[in-house]
């Protein structure tokens, strides 16, 4: 995960409350308040020192102010901060783990459910690709427009059209990257992307990709994305 590499890191404090409010906004959808930050999290620190550092987080491009009086929210740069350092891959939760491993169980082909069960685990737009047998399968629309941000009609419309033409655009999207990177890469502009590019020796090349809102939680999504890509990789498979 390449993202702006040349950004230093932030002190402990600043780290700490972006932490907390990529965190809370991925959760609730709303703008992060200093209040909130003060009595959600022990900081050590004064709730005016907490309003300096989000003032600091702000003149930096981390955060933004969607209203005049409203708290803060990411900008692509505190989100693309976020992936770098501060989030962390883990084992999935124990449902959907147990849900993909019952389906890596069984012989032939897997990725219709695999995919409709990725889909409906993160509430997301999720797609499967095996580009040398040119097969799509995607799962999830009608999920992952039930989120808040796609209230805005012309924003639905868009991730309408770009799941729409997926398959065209998956070779462009990730131009450059390590198509056997063992960790997810990650796209951040009007939506939020995450997908493992890989060559597999018996589907060929293959692509995992999960898009929803700016605001998905990454790092549910990344774990997610790892593990089944770990179990493909791995998994002996029956033909």
């Amino acid at each position: 995960m390449n993202y702006n590499c040349f950004i230093m890191r932030l002190e402990a404090r600043k780290e700490r409350v972006l932490d907390f409010i990529v965190r809370d906004y991925i959760g609730t959808a709303f703008p992060v308040s200093s209040e909130r930050i003060n009595k959600k999290v022990s900081l050590g620190i004064s709730p005016a020192t907490i309003r300096n550092t989000m003032l600091e987080l702000d003149r930096n491009g981390f955060l933004e102010q969607p209203h005049t009086s409203a708290g803060r929210i990411p900008t692509d740069k505190g989100y693309k901060y976020f992936i770098k350092h501060m989030m962390c891959f883990k084992e999935p939760e124990a449902d959907i783990r147990r849900s993909m491993d019952k389906i890596f169980s069984r012989s032939g082909e897997i990725f219709e459910e695999l995919n409709s069960a990725m889909a409906k685990h993160l509430r997301l737009f999720s797609a499967i690709f095996l580009e040398d047998e040119n097969r799509f399968f995607k799962h999830g629309l009608a999920e992952v427009l039930r989120a808040p941000e796609f209230m805005e009609q012309g924003r639905a419309v868009n991730f309408v059209d770009l799941t729409e033409h997926l398959e065209d655009s998956i070779p462009d999207m990730f131009v450059g990257k390590n198509k056997n990177h063992d960790e997810p890469e990650f796209i951040i502009g009007e939506f939020g992307m995450a997908g493992m590019f890989f060559d597999d020796e018996d589907w060929g090349r293959f692509s995992i990709v999960s898009l929803g809102p700016k605001r998905m939680n990454y790092e549910r999504v990344g774990s997610v994305l790892k593990y089944a890509k770990d179990y493909i990789k791995n998994k002996k498979k029956k033909k």
